[in-house]
């Protein structure tokens, strides 16, 4: 449930700040470029927010019954 909320919150975050930064926030030149590619690989690399929130979900449905 941690990753799942940190990394939407990430999301929302460097969402905001390149839509600050316009097109200047894809040049490599910028920190925020790095950033929005980091977080990219994040939410891949031990599954998408829609795996994690079935495994969540999953997860309560079978403590449940």
């Amino acid at each position: 449930m941690a990753k799942l909320h940190v990394t939407e919150a990430c999301k929302s975050i460097v969402d905001t700040a390149l839509q600050c930064h316009g097109g200047y926030g894809v040049l490599a030149d910028y920190e925020i470029e790095r950033m929005y590619r980091d977080l990219r690989i994040l939410r891949i690399v031990e599954g998408t927010s829609e795996i994690m929130k079935l495994i969540i979900a999953r997860g309560i449905f079978e403590s449940k019954f």
